[in-house]
């Protein structure tokens, strides 16, 4: 370790900080790290999936997912991500802002749905299918156009409810989401 007097002669004023670091002296607070900038979850098929329909349908299990992850730590996304990768394991990506900030699961789902529409895939056959949402922000910064529309505050109703559900996830949801039983 050199001495201080010969640090700061040959560095100046930063002479004193670098050696205070170097011994482990450093006195500014400890900030706690910040959110995640995203959040992401995905769906791999168990074989090549042509059908649009199981498409569809992982979509929007991955938006309700994806929701649930968001109202956990009171998140709302500013937009949102969605990742195709085909069988020759070449991928996609396509990303749309939101209208407005948001973690409510028929948002994500409108969303979602148009960013796989727009991707056009009739005949590819689809591995996996993820969805992120990005430029997270606290739910607190949050703004919500208020409408006459009933359905929509019941909607967050029935959100916030299967939020706060003993069970799980996946128990209850969108009848879309679920498998039909042959």
């Amino acid at each position: 370790m050199w001495p201080l007097a010969t640090l700061q002669r040959i560095l100046g004023a930063v002479g004193r900080q670098g050696r205070d670091r170097a011994c482990g002296v450093d006195d500014r607070p400890v900030v706690a790290a910040g959110a995640p900038k995203g959040l992401s979850v995905s769906h791999r098929f168990s074989r090549d999936e042509l059908d649009t329909d199981q498409r569809h349908r992982a979509v929007l299990v991955l938006v309700e997912q994806l929701g649930a992850q968001l109202r956990e730590p009171d998140e709302i996304a500013q937009a949102l991500t969605l990742t195709v990768t085909y069988a020759d394991r070449t991928s996609t990506t396509k990303t749309r802002k939101l209208t407005e900030p948001t973690a409510h699961t028929p948002v994500l789902a409108v969303s979602g749905r148009e960013l796989l529409a727009v991707l056009g895939l009739q005949r590819a056959r689809v591995r996996t299918i993820s969805l992120r949402a990005e430029r997270l922000q606290p739910a607190e910064h949050a703004v919500h156009q208020l409408t006459f529309n009933t359905r929509d505050a019941k909607a967050r109703d029935l959100e916030a409810a299967l939020d706060r559900a003993r069970y799980g996830p996946g128990i209850a949801g969108a009848a879309p989401t679920y498998s039909p039983t042959s």
